[in-house]
């Protein structure tokens, strides 16, 4: 009978009305979804700072790391040309990276990268940086760079401090519905969640610190004191910690703040120093760990990856934070370097000195508990526990230090990869003679012009 009573009325139906209903429906689903669009747009374009451009690029050149065609075998002829394949900055030491096509080579390493930090106040009243090592989620702290242009106006108060970021992580608080459809609309994907923004002026001028009451304060970076402005008073700044604490994770006792390095703050760097022969003065940095520059080799990290465990392959070379990741030299060739130059050879419209800057090669990176990271998920993550065990060994960490402890230099080293690197002053002295900023892209090419042996804090602490 039920079916009796469906069929009647479609029998009813001519082809004129079923038309004629599928039509509506099919306008009524486009309609809403230009709506959907439109207003996505709109929320979109309200969050973009005003008279800026944003840096950076939508598509990564390492999205074919793991191709075999960057596989190339320790001691391999180095016959083919060395490229730069990509280039990173990190703006908030132990953030998500930014990824760039030109970067600007300064005497502190790439322009923006590294210059902000995350801090908490300990037990003892003292300010101490804080980094995935601890706090893993964030690696889920994206960064955007937003930079003034030719049209900016002059007025702004963003444009004044050379740009922004802007920095978002996924609210740790409960959605309501409004903001949950918001971030649909924002992603454009039904899985879309919340997200917490604020925007951090680049480098707040002489008249917006004393505006805003913007103090310096000092903080330990590992065994070093470090020294930046204090941007908890930023309006922007001020209303995101709360949830950037709980998001981290960071005890209710403990305070959270963000900091930023000024040409004032920097500090020479005082271990595994390049000579000054060749990098004319001592080279400066501001909350790198140790070095202005930091270069990976793509073959080196293929070469790693099968000596993991199978769950844990393949190895992103993402997980090791480079400026510089490039490839055509063999696996571990880079170790052997102690100078090199970066060949203008990428096609630019774009204008740059047509200087090739020379850096030296100063040190392996030593490796900590960070590459273990999952830097999508913000996870440590570990092999397959054996039956008789919870948990697994860390990964990569474990293998890092079974293979690639490849010399003593660190006892605290949990293996090498990766080299550390210092730009030397002959190149910003011929851009400035040229009167243009000295730039690196992809494509560029390493041209080696010296090699030798590297032994970790062997040359000195002091110059």
């Amino acid at each position: 009978m039920l079916i009796d009573l469906i069929r009647g009325p479609l029998s009813r139906l001519t082809l004129h009305a079923v038309v004629h209903r599928i039509s509506t429906l099919l306008i009524l689903l486009v309609t809403f979804l230009v709506i959907a669009r439109v207003a996505r747009h709109v929320l979109v374009a309200r969050q973009r700072p005003r008279n800026l451009r944003r840096y950076g690029l939508s598509r990564s050149n390492l999205e074919d790391q793991y191709d075999p065609k960057y596989d190339k075998a320790e001691h391999d002829s180095a016959s083919e040309s060395m490229v730069i394949k990509a280039l990173y900055v990190h703006p908030i030491k132990s953030c998500a990276p930014i990824e760039v096509k030109r970067a600007l080579l300064t005497k502190i390493g790439f322009a923006y990268d590294r210059c902000f930090a995350i801090a908490v106040e300990n037990d003892e009243k003292h300010w101490q940086f804080i980094s995935q090592r601890t706090k893993p989620r964030m690696a889920l702290i994206k960064q955007e760079l937003w930079l003034p242009h030719k049209t900016s106006d002059p007025g702004d108060p963003l444009v004044q401090a050379g740009g922004c970021l802007v920095a978002s992580f996924p609210d740790p608080d409960a959605p309501v519905w409004t903001k949950r459809l918001q971030a649909v609309f924002e992603s454009w994907s039904l899985s879309g969640m919340p997200e917490v923004r604020f925007t951090v002026p680049l480098l707040p001028t002489a008249a917006q610190i004393d505006e805003l009451g913007i103090k310096l304060r000092d903080f330990q970076i590992h065994s070093r004191t470090a020294s930046g402005l204090d941007l908890e008073c930023i309006p922007d700044v001020a209303a995101a910690l709360p949830k950037l604490k709980r998001f981290l994770k960071v005890p209710e006792r403990q305070t959270l703040t963000l900091l930023r390095c000024t040409p004032d703050t920097l500090v020479p760097t005082n271990k595994n120093l390049a000579p000054l022969k060749y990098i004319g003065t001592p080279a400066m940095h501001g909350y790198t760990d140790q070095q202005p520059v930091h270069i990976i080799n793509l073959p080196s990290v293929h070469a790693t990856s099968p000596l993991l465990p199978k769950e844990n392959q393949p190895l992103s070379a993402l997980r090791f934070r480079a400026n510089m990741y490039i490839f055509g030299a063999p696996a571990y060739d880079e170790e052997t370097w102690k100078r090199f130059r970066i060949l203008p050879k990428a096609a630019t419209t774009e204008r740059r000195a047509p200087v090739a800057p020379a850096l030296s090669v100063v040190c392996r990176t030593s490796r900590c508990t960070m590459p273990n990271v999952n830097p999508d998920t913000g996870h440590f993550e570990e092999e397959n526990a054996p039956p008789e065990k919870k948990k697994g060994k860390p990964q990569p960490s474990t293998t890092l230090v079974e293979y690639r402890t490849v010399e003593n230099g660190n006892p605290a080293a949990l293996g090498y990869l990766g080299m550390h690197c210092v730009p030397e002053d002959s190149g910003f002295k011929q851009a400035m003679d040229q009167g243009a900023d000295l730039y690196v892209e992809v494509g560029d090419e390493i041209e080696v012009l010296e090699t030798g042996h590297h032994l970790y804090g062997s040359t000195g602490n002091d110059y």
